[in-house]
């Protein structure tokens, strides 16, 4: 449930055109009038906004698109930008190796994980001003 405690527009993309719809449907459900949900993969989105929100994006990047992807989000956002990623850690490592080990459409191997300090340096470089975190 999103609430907000003041009068905002929302606007959200999806690479997915079926999640966007469904987020509109949900929306909509919910009350929210002034919300656009489009498809767009994220080097396409364009404009200004107070917050950008990545969550489960970063991990379909590889390390050396990672960098331009987050100097992007920088971009976009005027005041707040949250971001999340799958660290490269010895657990997560070591899960890619076991799924490895299983034939399907939906590899494991697929997804990236990103050295934490070359995130954090990579944000760091693109909003030196409003670092957090």
């Amino acid at each position: 449930f999103l609430s907000l405690p003041w009068e905002q527009k929302i606007s959200a993309s999806d690479i997915s055109d079926a999640m966007s719809t469904e987020a509109d449907r949900r929306a909509k459900e919910m009350g929210i009038k002034d919300a656009e949900f489009y498809t767009s993969d994220l080097e396409s989105v364009t404009g200004n906004y107070n917050t950008v929100t990545c969550v489960d994006v970063a991990i379909h990047y590889p390390s050396e698109k990672m960098g331009e992807m987050v100097q992007h989000l920088c971009s976009l956002a005027d005041d707040l930008l949250i971001i999340s990623f799958a660290p490269k850690t010895w657990y997560y490592v070591f899960l890619k190796k076991i799924g490895e080990l299983f034939p399907g459409p939906s590899k494991t191997t697929r997804a990236y994980l990103h050295e934490e300090s070359f995130v954090v340096d990579e944000l760091k470089k693109a909003c030196p001003v409003r670092w957090y975190n």
